[in-house]
Parts: C-alpha cells; sequence; structure tokens
C-alpha cells in the first residue's frame, strides 16, 4: 500500500511538471497581443471552453486560455480562433493559462539647439519644442520619424548640419526602428557670409 502511494504521488507531480512545461512551451509559441487575446477568451467562452464568467478576470488580469495544440497565428493547425465571432473548433484540450506578451519599452531623448523636433510613428505624434531637449517612451519595435521643425535658423546664422548619435548618417528627417535607447541631437553649423541679428 505504502508503495502504491509513492508511485502514484510520484506520476502526479511528473504529469504536473509535463503540464507545466508544455504550457510554457505553448505560451511562448502564441505570444498573443492584448486584443487577439481578449478575443481568445471571448471565443473559448462562446464555444464552451471556459466560463462565460471568468473572461471579465482573465482580461483585467492579462491573461487567456491555451490549449494543448495549434496557435492563433496564421499557418498554425490546428488554428485557435483570436476573434469571439469566429466558428468553434472542436476537440481542443484546454491546457492552462498563459500572460499577454507586451513588448518591452525604450526611451528616444532628442535634443537640437536651433530648433523643435518633432517625433511620429504609426498613431502618435510627439512634439519637443525648440530649443529642444526631450525624452519620450516607445514601445521595442516601434519605426519613428525624426525630423526638424526648421533647418535654418537666419537669425544665428545657423544651418542644420547632422545628427549626432542613432541619427547619425541620415538627413534632416530621420527614420529608425527602437529596440534599445537611443538618444540623438542635431548638430548646426556658422552659414557662410551671414552675420547674426
Amino acid at each position: 500500500m505504502k508503495l502504491c502511494v509513492t508511485v502514484c504521488v510520484l506520476i502526479l507531480v511528473g504529469t504536473r511538471s509535463v503540464a507545466s512545461a508544455q504550457l510554457a512551451s505553448q505560451c511562448v509559441v502564441e505570444s498573443l497581443a492584448p486584443a487577439a487575446a481578449q478575443g481568445r477568451n471571448a471565443w473559448a467562452a462562446s464555444c464552451g471552453y471556459v466560463d462565460p464568467g471568468a473572461v471579465s478576470v482573465y482580461n483585467d488580469n492579462s491573461l487567456y486560455v491555451a490549449f494543448t495544440a495549434g496557435c492563433g497565428h496564421a499557418g498554425c493547425s490546428p488554428y485557435v480562433p483570436v476573434v469571439g465571432t469566429d466558428p468553434c473548433v472542436a476537440g481542443l484540450v484546454k491546457l492552462g493559462l498563459c500572460a499577454i506578451s507586451f513588448p518591452p519599452s525604450f526611451t528616444l531623448s532628442v535634443s537640437s539647439i536651433e530648433s523643435g523636433v518633432d517625433i511620429s510613428s504609426p498613431g502618435r505624434f510627439d512634439a519637443c519644442p525648440d530649443p529642444a531637449s526631450c525624452s519620450f517612451g516607445y514601445l521595442g519595435g516601434s519605426a519613428l520619424t525624426i525630423s526638424l521643425t526648421s533647418t535654418t535658423n537666419i537669425a544665428d546664422c545657423l544651418r542644420f548640419s547632422s545628427w549626432l548619435g542613432a541619427c547619425a548618417g541620415q538627413g534632416s528627417t530621420c527614420s529608425l526602428t527602437i529596440n534599445s535607447n537611443l538618444s540623438t541631437s542635431a548638430h548646426w553649423t556658422r552659414i557662410n557670409g551671414c552675420t547674426p541679428r
């Protein structure tokens, strides 16, 4: 009897370890963004895989339902929907809950002593007034366009010359993708023959 209890406990613990490893692996494969995760939860509730009352708890805690097979990306087999109104998929086995993966955030620092700096990215615009010295946070992988509000300051007889730092080698408009903390500053040079006012 003692041997049976010991063996049964070892099997149970071993099964939990395998399930935990499988869930961790599935969470890495899926890595759903917030909107897709909420869609998955709504879909799982509408198809009877989870209690509808649990959906708001999962969403509030940045969790989503994962299954033993498939994923919510194109090309997965089976494809596990991430839209609440998609048709149900039969035969899936609920594995557990994954945490939503948020991309890391990084800081872009910009400066320019003679002009303001504008920074645009999809769905967002940031302005740093003249004289510019600002820092802004962006999600990793964001495509940024950095531009000066003016490239010439006749009153001071200065003209934009180049960028230093992350935008080095680009013209007055700089394009980059942020995947680490970055900084850039505009370098200005004197306009020959100009007299400052």
